[in-house]
């Protein structure tokens, strides 16, 4: 029996989601988790692989099991066997051949900015902490070359491991409210260190760094590099939608 899991967590104290051979993931923690209450080794699947200390709202993940436990004991069973920092959230039953990586339309990721002079303890391990005050207008006007399909390649590590870099973002937002800014970006997909990129460079535009014709010139074939890559703190993936 296939089943479909969402999952929270603070990636705080993690490697990341994926199970590593020298550090400790989500995954495996959850997978940990999993084998005990079902007696046998039990394997999970993520949709997305966040990176060393990125969060998740609403992370997702299949995992086959040997019997079905109602819903409400299997997430009540495992959240006793979890750590406090992942909560799995909610489960349903999938068909067998379902993939929750293959099988997501679209993924929304978070980033969480504090802007002020003194950062807020309350919101330190999930927000990337600016000083200087931010222009939300500028980086709204700079984001709207990024909706699209395009070739993210200044976006992502140097030689990324994907067959191709070229995305499609469906929306890019920008909320401000008092100290806190939020930027929301919904995608097809993502490369490795995308958002966190994108986030970078709408700061320094924010900042009066960069022009807001600087994220419009890192998408052109010429290829001009985002070299400015935000706090991995300030990142959540926040939803999966299938």
């Amino acid at each position: 029996m296939r089943l479909l899991m969402t999952i929270q967590y603070l990636g705080t104290r993690y490697a990341g989601w994926q199970t590593q051979a020298n550090a400790v993931g989500v995954q495996q923690v959850v997978e940990e988790a999993l084998t005990r209450l079902f007696g046998s080794r039990i394997r999970i699947e993520g949709a997305g692989r966040t990176d060393a200390g990125v969060h998740a709202a609403g992370q997702r993940a299949h995992a086959d099991v040997p019997f079905e436990i109602p819903s409400r004991g299997l997430v009540l069973g495992t959240n006793d066997l979890l750590p406090p920092d992942i909560r799995l959230l909610a489960v349903e039953r999938v068909a067998g051949d379902f993939h929750c990586r293959f099988a997501a339309k679209r993924k929304t990721y978070r980033y969480c900015i504090w802007n002020a002079a003194v950062a807020d303890v309350f919101h330190a391990a999930t927000h990337a902490h600016v000083a200087r005050p931010l222009d939300a207008g500028a980086m709204r006007a700079a984001a709207e070359a990024l909706v699209g399909t395009h070739d993210f390649r200044s976006f992502t590590v140097t030689e990324p491991e994907v067959s191709s870099t070229e995305r499609t973002i469906e929306s890019v937002g920008i909320a401000h409210d008092g100290p806190r800014l939020v930027i929301d970006v919904t995608a097809n997909g993502f490369l490795r260190h995308m958002v966190r990129r994108i986030a970078g460079s709408l700061i320094e535009v924010g900042r009066g760094k960069l022009g807001c014709d600087a994220v419009r010139r890192a998408l052109e074939p010429s290829f001009e590099e985002a070299r400015w890559t935000a706090p991995a703190k300030g990142l959540t993936l926040w939803s999966v939608e299938y």
